[in-house]
Order: C-alpha cells, then structure tokens, then sequence
C-alpha cells in the first residue's frame, strides 16, 4: 500500500512539473525563470495615437539586443507578473534607424475609456509596470497638452525637461506635439535617444501612467520628411512617408484633431484632403488643428506665411475649426476668435475679429526652445509673452444649461532675467490624482491674459 502511495505521488509531481513547462511553452511565454529584478533589453517607451483611440493604441521601444520582446496587457494589474496578463502583442513592425532598433505593437480591439496596465518583456526581463487610459467613445470631460518646440542641449534642453515634467504633474488624455522635437534637421541619432529618454523618463507619473502624444511635424524635422513615421509610426497619405497628415476622433462626434504639415505643400493634396476632412467631420462639438507654422508669426524674425493662409485659413472658417494650435517662433500667442476677411474696414491681414464663430490661434512653439521676442503682435491678438509656455486645455461636454465648452490655460515653464538667468516653474507644482483632473494645482505658474484673467474659454461669449 505504501509503494502505490509512492508511486501515485511520483506521478503527481510529474504532472505538475509537466505543467510548469509545457503550458508556458503553449502559451508562448519563455520557460528560463526570469528573476523578479532582471529588467529588459529595451529603453525609450512611448505610447502613440495614430488610429481610433478609442480602440486602439501604438506601444513604440526601443530593443536593443535581439530578446524575444513583446508586450503583456490587460485590464488588471498584476504589477511586472508577467504571465498573468490575459493578452500578448509581439511588434508589428520593426525599423532600424538613428542607431535604434524600434519596435511597434499596436493594441487593438481595446474597450473605450479603460484602463490598460502592461509590461515590455523580453528573455533578459521585464520592465516596470505601466498603464494608460484609452479615449472614451461618448463625450466626457478631459484635458489635453499642446505645444511644440524642443531643443538638445543647454538651457533649452533644461527647459524642455521642466515642461516635460509638468505633463506627468498635470496627467493629460494625451500630448499635442507640435513639430520642432530636436535640435538639427530630425537626423541626429544621438538628440532623438535624449529627447526619447526624457519623454519616457520625465512625462511618465510615479504611479506609471504614460501619456500618449500626438506627433505633428515640424521643420527641424526636414533632414528627412518620414521622421515622425520612423519615431512614432504616425499615418501618411498617398503612399507616401513624406506625406504625414493624418486626423483623430473620439467622444462619439464630440472631439477630432488634425495634425497637418507646414513643411510640404499646404495647397494640393494637402489642401484637398484638408476640405474632406473637415466636411465629414463639420457637425463635431469640437475640431482642433495642429501644425508648426504659424501664418502671421508674432515675432518680426519669422516669415510670414501667406500661402498657407491662403491654402487654409477659409478652410478653417467655412467648416468651423474652433482652435488651431501652431509653433516654430518660440513664444505664446492666443488670438480672439478670428475669421478670414480682406475687404473689411477692420481687416488686419486677412482676419477680423468674429467672437461668436471665429477660430481662435494658439501658438507658438517654446516647449523648451529658448523665446523669442514677442514684438509682432496684431489688433486682434488677445495676449503674447515671451517665455517657456505649454497649453493645458479643459474640454467639458454640456451640462447644467452650459454647452460643450473648452477652458484654456497657458503653463509658463520657464522665464528669463534681463542677464538670460533662467527660472524653472516646475519643482513645488502638487501634482494631480486620478480623482482631481481638473482642479488648478498648487504652485502652477499660470499666465494672466489681462481682464480674462487665467483662463480664456471657448466658445468666446462664455468670457
């Protein structure tokens, strides 16, 4: 009797140890234990929207030693255990540039406005565990960051971090990045690994939320017109990887944004795919479009842009654009509400001032980049500064007799004494919770927009 007990008990343990490799194996998962410590082969994480966000996201890394990587998701956290997440994702693509090799895995089929925690595991380990929220499919109130224009070493590098740092404080559905990421033309290896690094480093909050950004491409992009497909794997048109344009929605028709680009020809198929875009999408509660240059900068050191505004700005006008966000001249502008309008008494370049249908124009750029003169201010500017500035945007559906309604704020991140000593505003900000989204926190350096005070809200009348 015991010598069938023993031998019951030896095939017990057989079948357990058979489990213990074989159903991993099955699974897909790798068998050689990975030590709880062991962290991966890979660096410079990133979440990117480039398709419905509400579904789907974009988880970029770079692997810099062949290990078998993928990602391990779900909606439960089961901190770095890998092998407790319901779903897996290998790379749908992997690109070797900027002595990088990226990979990309797009998630897909994913619940509107939920939370997703992951892991990035390879055969050496596993990263520390992260978690984003995906966009919801019916209107909800959230917050947003645009801005645009960083820089790669000195004090604009500094700059750029404290802006960087902000983000994660503030914890946004998602970054408007509006062109200009590095310092050069977009082909030096070496400022995209820093820019990456602190992205992933400085805008990820101590609980591991990562903000998704929106890429829009800017002019020190040019080196090579596919930059931000090659970084972000961002959408193009036509075929072709200079041609990176492309357009978001989520909220049901609540929201959609654009990115668009300065830096190829604003006219043609540009121009064409721009009036589609916004004549399917007129009747949305809210349409934000985000490029680099500015039409009329607000500093006399940049050109004018009166191809684009030709190209555009009726566009934006006929088919009711309610914000444009642009950059490159290293300054904050916000505008009144402005329509496109030659022949009136009160024209001044091309716009008048129309606050109950206008589009209002932000801009322009100083993520990091160090400012620039702000000596080029029109009748219809609302404010300008010179400064390290982002935007923080409040978008919050009708309620309570109130309409669909945006509050705009202007972040000043850093300034500059008359000896160019720079000041950094963003060490004693309190950040936010998951539960205080929309609360002002404490220590935020806001900017006064004269009698409006702190904030400008859209639609216009509600000032």
């Amino acid at each position: 009797m015991k010598l069938k007990q023993f031998f019951l008990a030896l095939n017990t343990i057989a079948i357990v140890i058979s489990a213990i490799i074989v159903v991993p194996l099955f699974m897909g998962y790798q068998t050689t234990p990975i030590a709880p410590e062991a962290s991966p082969a890979s660096d410079k994480y990133r979440l990117v929207w480039n398709d419905d966000p509400t579904e789907n996201i974009t988880v970029a890394w770079n692997q810099y030693k062949k290990a078998n990587s993928m990602v391990m998701y779900g909606t439960k956290d089961h901190g770095r255990d890998f092998f407790k997440y319901e779903f897996s994702k290998k790379a749908d693509r992997i690109l070797t540039k900027y002595k990088m090799t990226t990979h990309f895995a797009k998630l897909s089929k994913l619940k509107p406005d939920q939370v997703y925690y992951f892991v990035i595991k390879d055969d050496t380990g596993v990263s520390e565990r992260y978690w984003f929220r995906t966009a919801p499919d019916k209107p909800k109130a959230f917050t947003f960051i645009a801005g645009g224009d960083t820089k790669s070493a000195d004090a604009a590098l500094e700059a750029g971090r404290a802006s960087n740092r902000i983000v994660a404080k503030l914890r946004p559905l998602f970054v408007m990045f509006n062109g200009d990421f590095c310092s050069g033309n977009g082909t030096v290896p070496e400022y995209w690994h820093t820019w990456l690094n602190d992205w992933h480093k400085l805008t990820t909050t101590p609980d591991g939320r990562m903000i998704p950004i929106f890429p829009v491409h800017g002019n020190h992009e040019n080196g090579d017109q596919a930059n931000l497909n090659y970084i972000f794997n961002a959408p193009y048109q036509q075929n072709d990887s200079s041609q990176i344009y492309y357009s978001l929605s989520f909220g049901g028709s609540f929201f959609h944004i654009i990115a668009l680009n300065s830096s190829i020809d604003e006219g043609g198929n540009q121009r064409r795919w721009l009036e589609n875009d916004l004549k399917t999408h007129k009747n949305y509660s809210f349409k934000i479009a985000g490029y680099h240059k500015p039409f009329w900068p607000h500093t006399n050191s940049k050109a004018e842009n009166k191809y684009q505004y030709n190209q555009w700005a009726h566009l934006f006008y006929d088919y009711g654009l309610d914000i444009s966000m642009d950059g490159d001249s290293h300054l904050s502008k916000i505008t009144f509400p402005l329509r496109p309008e030659s022949t009136a008494k009160n024209s001044f370049m091309g716009f008048v001032r129309d606050d109950a249908h206008g589009t209002i124009f932000m801009g322009e750029g100083s993520w990091g980049a160090h400012p620039r003169a702000t000596n080029d201010d029109k009748p219809w500017t609302l404010k300008s500064f010179s400064g390290n500035q982002i935007k923080w945007i409040h978008v919050v559906p009708k309620e309570n007799r109130l309409p669909d309604r945006m509050n705009i704020y202007t972040i000043i991140t850093a300034t500059y004494d008359k000896n160019n000593k720079q000041t950094l505003y963003d060490k004693n900000i309190t950040g936010l919770s998951e539960y205080n989204l929309f609360d002002i926190p404490d220590n935020l350096k806001l900017l006064e927009n004269g009698k409006y005070g702190e904030v400008i809200k859209y639609p216009f009348r509600l000032n």
